[in-house]
């Protein structure tokens, strides 16, 4: 193979590479953000729940 024969076979190649739609991908990371960002906080809530549940019980206990 020849150095000029590299040329257009990339671009041979690159035309059957999907496009990229960037505005999906942010959106698609955004959601993804807002999820783990939406779970940490309900993890967190639960967790003080249950803190003040033991609390409130060794309180009457004790």
């Amino acid at each position: 193979m020849r150095r000029e024969d590299v040329p257009p076979l990339l671009v041979r190649a690159g035309d059957l590479l999907p496009e990229l739609n960037l505005a999906d991908a942010a959106w698609a990371a955004g959601l993804a953000a807002r999820r783990r960002q939406r779970r940490t906080v309900m993890l967190a809530v639960v967790a003080v729940i249950v803190a003040l549940t033991v609390v409130s019980i060794v309180i009457q206990v004790g």
